[in-house]
């Protein structure tokens, strides 16, 4: 039994121990020495080559390091036969509530006005509102969003979560279904995008989306490019109706230089940085999961196709 290993940037010595400590016997294949591809029956990814992954013809699971699993269906040629378990630790939902708590606090108390303050020598004190005035709506309640919720939560301020199918949350206006949109959008003086990206929520925040919210409201986006509509977004930017906005991802990464969001004022942007995959803790995730496979036990979470995640 093989399991290939691609992630460019990992530590090497991280992941053997890992995998040494979780499996008898560990036979680690990577791009400088694949050696049979009939020996592989796990592979362990961060954006493979294209076209590598079919080349396994035994391959039982795909081990996504990460959340996301678009670095590896995007791919035409990928075995979407075999089941993709994307990694879901804890450290991963952790270091991603604190980016969301970082950029929240940062629009709530006037940070990002500061800022430009500080650019023109502007002495001037805003005052904030108390936390339990402001209106936090956070799109999508996986393990990561309803994290996010209760955290805002214990801090006092209003929370209203929205997702596909009904979920529930103490201290949480937690709405569901098409039809609460409208109603989630309105409430929404900061907005947090935590939604998978499937076809129901590519372009989902564009110029109509936008209008339901609040004028003067903040966008801060961590889940994918492709669910924010570019052109609508810089319109709403430039009237004022969205007042800033914290973006983590793009549709094209790395962002090109010649990209608009690089120099725009109102625009915060980071490099895909809000919950970069925890080395230690990703490795032992994973190899634990194979250690369940391996004794007959399904891994999880295993993505469900139709559904995206």
């Amino acid at each position: 039994m093989a399991i290939y290993f691609h992630w460019e940037q990992s530590t090497a010595d991280i992941w053997q121990d890992a995998f040494g400590t979780a499996l008898s016997h560990v036979d680690l294949r990577t791009e400088q020495a694949l050696g049979d591809p009939k020996d592989v029956q796990f592979a362990v990814v961060w954006a493979p080559p294209k076209g590598r992954l079919k080349q396994f013809p035994n391959l039982k699971y795909i081990f996504s390091i990460g959340a996301g699993v678009t670095h590896i269906t995007d791919d035409p040629d990928t075995p979407l036969h075999v089941p993709i378990v994307r990694l879901q630790d804890d450290m991963l939902v952790q270091d991603m509530s604190c980016h969301i708590l970082h950029w929240v606090l940062h629009f709530h108390r006037f940070y990002d006005l500061y800022k430009r303050q500080q650019a023109e020598k502007v002495w001037k004190r805003h005052l904030y509102r108390d936390n339990q005035e402001r209106n936090v709506v956070i799109l999508g309640l996986g393990q990561t969003g309803l994290d996010a919720c209760q955290r805002l939560s214990d801090l006092g301020f209003k929370v209203t979560g929205w997702s596909k199918s009904q979920k529930s949350l103490t201290g949480v206006d937690c709405l569901h279904g098409e039809g609460s949109l409208r109603h989630a959008l309105s409430r929404a003086s900061i907005l947090v995008n935590l939604l998978p990206l499937t076809p129901e929520t590519t372009d989902l925040i564009n110029k109509e989306t936008i209008e339901m919210m609040p004028d003067g409201a903040f966008v801060i986006n961590c889940s994918r490019g492709a669910t924010i509509v570019d052109d609508d977004l810089r319109q709403a930017l430039n009237t004022g109706k969205i007042e800033a906005a914290a973006l983590d991802v793009f549709r094209d990464e790395p962002l090109p230089q010649n990209e608009w969001y690089w120099t725009h004022p109102k625009v915060n942007v980071t490099p895909h940085a809000a919950a970069p995959s925890n080395e230690r803790s990703a490795a032992q995730f994973i190899a634990s999961h194979i250690h369940r496979a391996l004794n007959g036990e399904k891994p999880w979470p295993i993505v469900d196709l139709q559904r995206g995640y």
